[in-house]
Formats: structure tokens, sequence, C-alpha cells
């Protein structure tokens, strides 16, 4: 027989996106300390920078930066993470679209994971994960023992 588990418990599905989401996270901000070395190295040469330097390391601090907010949002059980979740994930889709249609095969890899994730994130389990935590926040804290109300 297995147990119910309690309501209040992230999904274990939820657990693992979010180990992606913190991974994506993490390799989108060495993306754009390459970018960012990449210009210095432009720059010491007495070169011009590719305006598409600046783009990529832009934007790979920006998603970085949308990632581990918004996870750490759903960590919290904050619905709203899961909705700026599901933006970076959509933008992230669509560039490896765009990649892989250039012919770069790896980006594959990529859309693989932001499907996941956004199947994730609508899954009913987790739909009534993020329902119960709204819940218990809008009870309050509960009182401690030995302690009059």
């Amino acid at each position: 027989m297995t147990s119910p588990t309690s309501p209040l418990r992230m999904p274990g599905r939820l657990r693992a996106a979010l180990v992606f989401v913190f991974l994506q996270a993490l390799l989108n901000g060495i993306l754009g300390i390459f970018a960012q070395l990449e210009i210095a190295r432009w720059q010491d040469h007495g070169q011009d920078p590719a305006g598409v330097l600046y783009l990529v390391e832009f934007l790979s601090y920006i998603f970085a930066a949308g990632l581990l907010a918004s996870g750490i949002a759903i960590l919290v059980g904050y619905d709203w993470g899961r909705w700026a979740m599901l933006a970076c994930e959509v933008l992230s889709a669509i560039g490896g679209l765009i990649n892989l249609v250039s012919g770069s095969p790896q980006a594959l890899l990529g859309l693989v994971l932001a499907g996941l994730v956004v199947t994730t994130l609508f899954q009913e389990q987790v739909k009534a994960w993020f329902e119960a935590k709204a819940a218990q926040r809008r009870a309050g804290p509960a009182p401690q023992p030995g302690t009059t109300i």
C-alpha cells in the first residue's frame, strides 16, 4: 500500500525540474561570463567587439537571474514563480528552435529540458501543491505549543 503524501510536500517531479532549472541558471551565468571575457579580450587587442557578444552577455545574465528568481519563488511555494519560469522556458525554447534550425543539434537537449520543465509546471499534483502552499500562507503560522491566543 502507498500512503498519501502530504499536500505540503513538494512533488518529486517538481524537485527534479528545479534541479534542471538551477543547472540552466548556472550555465546561463557561465555563458555570460564567457561572453564578458571575450568582449574584454577583443577590447584588449584594440578591436571593437561584435554587438552580438553584448546581446549574448545581457541575455545570459537576464535568463540566469530570471530562472534563479523563479526557482526560488517556486521553492517557497509562490505561484507567480511558476509563470515567470514558464516565460523563461518558452523564450529559451524559441532560442533553442532557432539554434536547431541553424544547424546546432545540441540545442535539442535544451528543448527537451524546457519541455520537461513546462509540462511539470502544469501537472495536477504540482498545481495542487501550489494551492496548498497558498492556503497555508492565508491561514498564517500555526500557534506554538504553550502559547495563548
